[in-house]
């Protein structure tokens, strides 16, 4: 499932990053048993103290779950995130005023999310988020597909931030909004300008301009509301609450 990390720069940020990945993706999904520490040493060609340490990472961020004696495991909601978040990830209903109040959360969080790796992005970072960005362009006309790249390309971000905690919400939010996701990445010409405004984020976020690319990543999140707004009238995305 992992390759090897061939580079010698921060080895465990790397198999931090192919882990995240996964989980997006849904290789791997909550409550999956991931493989031993020996395994994984063997398949990212690390040694142990660099897959321990990325597991430590990642159970830090609400992503892995230790279980001693047991193995480690992909988190669940209830396991990362008791309490409210928990709740919302098992009880929301994405459509109407839900959504609406979804975007409303996603412009406070992404835009501070882009604001922050403007300002703290390393460069396998950036070099990560390039990637991403010029793998999706090859999807353009693959809705299913783009909305994985797409959701790699927010998450990125917000590893970026240096927030462990952002890292686990966008997780969520991302996972909640996945199926309005894929059909406004259907509506023709919104796949180019979505990809367009990911080129100007990272862009922002390259040139360490904190202020454009917070702008940036609104203009992007508005923008794709205005579009489900224009096939979902009956929602009233946009609309004061």
């Amino acid at each position: 499932m992992f390759k090897p990390v061939s580079d010698s720069r921060a080895y465990s940020e790397k198999i931090v990053s192919q882990i995240t990945d996964a989980i997006v993706k849904g290789d791997l999904k909550p409550g999956d048993r991931m493989p031993t520490e020996r395994d994984l040493a063997e398949q990212f060609g690390v040694s142990r103290t660099v897959v321990r340490d990325a597991v430590k990472t990642l159970a830090g961020r609400g992503i892995l779950r230790v279980k001693q004696g047991a193995g480690i495991f992909v988190a669940t909601p209830e396991e990362a995130m008791p309490g409210a978040l928990s709740a919302l990830s098992r009880m929301i209903l994405v459509g109407g005023p839900a959504l609406r109040d979804h975007f409303e959360v996603r412009k406070i969080l992404e835009t501070q999310a882009a604001e922050w790796a403007a300002e703290r992005a390393k460069d396998h970072h950036l070099e990560r988020l390039q990637q991403i960005l010029n793998d999706a362009f090859r999807y353009e006309n693959d809705p299913e597909v783009l909305s994985e790249r797409d959701a790699r390309f927010h998450t990125g971000l917000a590893e970026a931030s240096g927030n462990l905690v952002l890292v686990r919400v966008m997780l969520v939010l991302l996972d909640l909004l996945s199926a309005s996701r894929r059909e406004t990445l259907s509506i023709p010409g919104r796949a180019r300008q979505s990809l367009e405004d990911h080129v100007r984020i990272l862009e922002q976020v390259k040139a360490r301009n904190p202020a454009g690319a917070r702008q940036a990543m609104l203009d992007h999140l508005e923008s794709v509301e205005t579009s489900l707004a224009r096939i979902h009238p009956e929602l009233g995305i946009g609309v004061p609450a």
